[in-house]
């Protein structure tokens, strides 16, 4: 119960820094430094109801502006699948998840929630050799608008849709409870035919530790690195392809986040039945 209290008292009290640098207009001198703290806490819990099948439900709440401004909250539930036939099946897993995200919306006369509904689909595997872990994860993720503060049509409103190929790898440094891993992540954003393709990278250095059979706690630094971006091919406009300037990212950005993150494992205590077999209560 002590380690339980402690993981929510370190969860809550999370947070990540935002640093971002933008190339100042035309005419003036020197750079803006905008950088600022943002605040993201959050629970997850989880269970199987059978091995092969894992189910994990999350709650997170985010802040920004140096923590004084609330910028989201989202619900989201996950499965994943790893058939249980041979080892060779067993090192896989696909998996589905949906996320139900609400952004709160205080600028201009008109105040509310944005809502937004997010579905995605996902392959991974995993095997070892030695102390070494090995895994890749494929994601296929589409976001769409449920509704608008102003009341306006979400339909006319574009989904945005991105693929996600992450490799990490682990090493398990004996007599040491807290083993490293380092992951490397590539964004890339679905966008109209003739468009110059975009996307972004996002590397991850973490440790984690079991406190308990139930417990884990993860800790991670991560940089996340978007360029500058025009959809339009060297030598033609944004018209020609049919972009507008909403399309166009004049100023990269880079992201670095302090992490750390508590998962709660729910298990089922087995019984045996007056015949032998085991029953789940």
């Amino acid at each position: 119960m002590k380690q339980m209290m402690l993981c929510l008292v370190l969860l809550f009290g999370v947070g990540y820094v935002h640093a971002q640098v933008i190339n100042p207009p035309p005419g003036s001198e020197g750079e803006t430094d905008t950088t600022e703290w943002r605040g993201w806490s959050g629970i997850s819990m989880g269970f199987k109801p059978v091995k092969s099948l894992s189910i994990v439900w999350s709650q997170q709440w985010r802040w920004d502006n140096d923590f004084s401004s609330f910028d989201r909250s989202l619900q989201q539930i996950s499965c994943a699948w790893s058939p249980r036939w041979n080892k060779f099946s067993k090192a896989q897993s696909l998996g589905l998840a949906l996320r139900h995200t609400t952004r709160p919306d205080r600028k201009g006369d008109v105040q509310g929630n944005d809502r937004f509904l997010r579905w995605q689909v996902e392959h991974g595997a995993e095997f070892d050799a030695g102390r070494w872990a090995f895994e890749t994860r494929i994601r296929f993720q589409n976001q769409q608008v449920l509704a608008l503060k102003d009341g306006s049509d979400p339909a006319q409103e574009g989904a945005s849709k991105q693929w996600r190929f992450k490799g990490e790898v682990g090493y398990n440094i004996k007599g040491f409870k807290w083993d490293p891993d380092f992951a490397v992540e590539r964004f890339v954003a679905v966008v109209p035919s003739g468009w110059v393709p975009d996307g972004a990278w996002r590397m991850r250095l973490g440790t984690s530790t079991k406190l308990g059979k139930q417990h884990k706690l993860r800790v991670f630094l991560q940089r996340d690195v978007e360029a500058p971006y025009s959809p339009a091919p060297p030598g033609m406009t944004l018209f020609e392809v049919g972009a507008g300037l909403d399309d166009l990212r004049q100023t990269g950005g880079v992201e670095w986040t302090v992490g750390l993150q508590w998962r709660y494992r729910i298990k089922f205590k087995k019984k045996k039945s007056p015949q032998g077999d085991d029953i789940s209560s």
